[in-house]
């Protein structure tokens, strides 16, 4: 088992953990947002953390690549299927990582947002939290997650849709897969993977359509709901529990979904084979 972990495996493995601690800590920017009364602030402060997270995304992707090429020389799938299964465990690891951070993440950037309200740009807010006394004066902000906070928040669940949850679980796992997918599908059909590895879209489009349709828009209600004080605003920390929940069910679930995905990307690309050059591989 641990002999897959060979060093590009762990290197992307801690990319993907990194990418997934961040989006993690995105579903707590609503908390911040209920807190602060600002939500267009909150959510702008925090496209500094996505800019990290997409710089690791463009290292990690070609290592993971180089990875189908190699299992094509090698004319082996069993050979890279379980180190896609390492970095997919990655993710689930990065979700536990920031489930963690979240709590002092929401401290932090109630800081920034009225930090922001004083300095009026990002820059002078970065320069003036990486000064080292501020940066010392961070440890302030350190929360350690509360059992009891997380057994109330689990008796509030009848005040979310359960639909949005349910959802969230398949949107999690469908973005997980959504590229390794390809890479995979790239291995078990060689003759075909300049074009599979093109359509990551139709496993992130499956769900792309269901967070901007069914996930978002509830979400989005709960947490103006709680800014306009027609909610309580423990319903946006249970919101953000339970979000957190459903992303690490998601992860666990792409574990199963990585090979039917593939298949199904194989599908489509056959098809395209079929309709414009009239024959298949």
């Amino acid at each position: 088992m641990f002999q897959h972990l060979t060093s590009p495996v762990v290197v992307a493995m801690l990319l993907i953990g990194f990418m997934s601690v961040v989006d993690t800590l995105n579903l707590s920017i609503r908390v911040s947002a209920v807190i602060t009364k600002r939500l267009a602030v909150a959510l702008s402060l925090f496209n500094m953390l996505m800019i990290l997270s997409r710089t690791s995304n463009l290292v990690q992707a070609p290592i993971v690549a180089s990875m189908a090429d190699i299992a094509v020389e090698r004319h082996s799938a069993i050979w890279l299927l379980p180190k896609l299964r390492w970095i997919i465990l990655s993710t689930t690891l990065g979700t536990v990582v920031g489930a963690f951070l979240t709590p002092t993440l929401v401290q932090i950037f109630v800081r920034s947002i009225h930090l922001f309200e004083e300095k009026k740009t990002v820059t002078r807010v970065i320069v003036h939290l990486l000064k080292p006394r501020n940066l010392w004066d961070l440890r302030t902000d350190f929360r350690a997650p509360s059992w009891q906070e997380f057994r109330l928040h689990l008796g509030r669940v009848r005040r979310l849709p359960w639909d949005l949850l349910v959802w969230h679980v398949l949107v999690i796992g469908f973005y997980t897969v959504g590229v390794l997918s390809t890479i995979y599908a790239a291995v078990l059909e060689p003759n075909m993977r300049a074009t599979v590895t093109n359509l990551s879209g139709v496993v992130n489009g499956i769900a792309t359509l269901l967070l901007f349709i069914v996930v978002d828009p509830p979400a989005a209600m709960i947490t103006d709901h709680c800014i306009q004080e027609k909610r309580p605003p423990e319903d946006a920390k249970t919101l953000n529990t339970f979000l957190i929940l459903t992303r690490f069910t998601g992860t666990l679930l792409a574990q199963f979904l990585l090979v039917p995905m593939s298949h199904w990307v194989l599908i489509v690309a056959r098809w395209v084979f079929t309709i414009f050059y009239g024959h298949t591989f």
